[in-house]
């Protein structure tokens, strides 16, 4: 079975891709919604985040075949890639997967009519939405209902004891 997807609209950042990979709590930027769509923000005012469905679409075919990575974003915070645990990439965040389709929760800042302001994103300029949701309350998990499997939970408190915030790097 194949899909084809039309976006419904694309990412304007000022930021190179390099400042977004390197960014941790994500860039500033706006979500253009294409002008056929536009009619769909109404109501959209008032929530403070938005769920943003992406393509990314700098993903290359050969990296679309990857199934195992490492969190390689984690060297910036002095692990060495042979330390860090190769899993399967179902379990990470990577780009580099079979269908590269991208999900990021957005602060919105304002709205300017078909033009979303957010920040914490976590995607290169022109990339393309697919679709655009609320972050409402029926979507929040409580603490008590997560669980997490021994690699990731050895690796995110090592991360957060490297940190100078106490924050893992670990967010996307």
């Amino acid at each position: 079975m194949e899909i084809a997807l039309r976006p419904v609209g694309v990412i304007k950042t000022r930021f190179t891709d390099e400042e977004v990979r390197k960014a941790l709590n994500g860039v500033l930027g706006i979500v253009e919604v294409y002008e056929e769509y536009k009619e769909g923000l109404e109501g959209i005012d008032g929530f403070s985040h938005i769920i943003l469905i992406t393509y990314l679409h700098k993903v290359t075919e050969e990296r679309k075949k990857v199934l195992k990575v490492r969190h390689k974003r984690l060297v910036m915070h002095g692990f060495k890639l042979e330390e860090l645990p190769e899993v399967g990439v179902f379990c990470t965040d990577s780009p580099h997967r079979p269908t590269p389709i991208g999900i990021t929760i957005a602060k919105l800042i304002k709205r300017e009519g078909r033009f979303l302001h957010v920040e914490n994103l976590d995607l290169f300029d022109g990339t393309p939405v697919l679709d655009i949701k609320p972050y409402t309350p029926d979507r929040v998990i409580s603490d008590k209902e997560l669980r997490f499997p021994e690699w990731f939970t050895k690796l995110y408190n090592e991360v957060k004891s490297r940190t100078k915030e106490g924050k893992p790097a670990i967010q996307r």
